[in-house]
């Protein structure tokens, strides 16, 4: 089968699913099989354009990049900033908010806000994201012979930001993770389990500081 081949049947079980799926074109480009890998990375080149034409406005740059960003998110909501640069694995998995603030890495290309989204990734409303924050879905087994196995060695969990958060500069938030409205990481945090709604946490890794009026 040619790498443009659809599979009718199998886009129809898919919609069919119990599984929440992050249906979007981009989404049903990939499992028609298209090369959707390599149209990420273009649209990554593009958002990630640091060129400034002559003319250009500050509005008209921010309007170009979220243009990008609408056509590669699987939701991309009202009034969000993304600040170049910014990576995404595939970007149909990752749902974002109104009023969403995703911040620059000014140390250059290579530190940058990353979303590993090889699950679903939620960012609710208002929520803030600090420079250099990497969020991963994916995970290996810990143990080395189990990541000897020929398959089922790696695998993936949604993570879950709900509103009015505050995610530090470079924290990381790790595979299965769902953080409650209204709580804040401190920055440098590794969260490795659930936050709950209006906590402050912090450190390696993150432990409860304290509740957040």
């Amino acid at each position: 089968m040619s790498s443009s081949a659809t599979s009718p049947s199998m886009i129809l079980e898919l919609k069919k699913s119990h599984v929440p799926v992050p249906w979007c074109d981009e989404y049903e480009k990939m499992i028609k099989l298209q090369d959707y890998k390599l149209q990420t990375l273009k649209k990554l080149n593009d958002f990630n354009d640091l060129s400034i034409p002559d003319g250009s406005t500050l509005t008209s740059l921010k309007t170009r990049r979220m243009a990008v960003a609408k056509s590669l998110l699987g939701q991309l909501g009202k009034e969000v900033t993304i600040e170049p640069p910014f990576f995404v694995g595939w970007g149909c998995n990752v749902f974002i908010g109104d009023n969403v603030y995703i911040n620059r890495d000014l140390m250059g290309k290579t530190c940058r806000v990353s979303l590993y989204d090889n699950a679903l990734v939620q960012i609710g409303d208002r929520v803030l994201v600090g420079p250099g924050v990497c969020i991963c879905t994916g995970t290996h087994q810990v143990a080395s012979r189990d990541r000897k196995e020929a398959s089922g060695t790696s695998f993936a969990r949604p993570i879950i930001i709900e509103s009015d958060c505050w995610i530090g500069a470079r924290v990381t938030i790790l595979d299965g993770v769902h953080i409650g409205a209204g709580s804040t990481v401190a920055a440098g945090a590794v969260v490795t389990h659930d936050i709950g709604p209006g906590c402050l946490f912090g450190g390696v890794p993150a432990k409860f500081i304290r509740t957040l009026d």
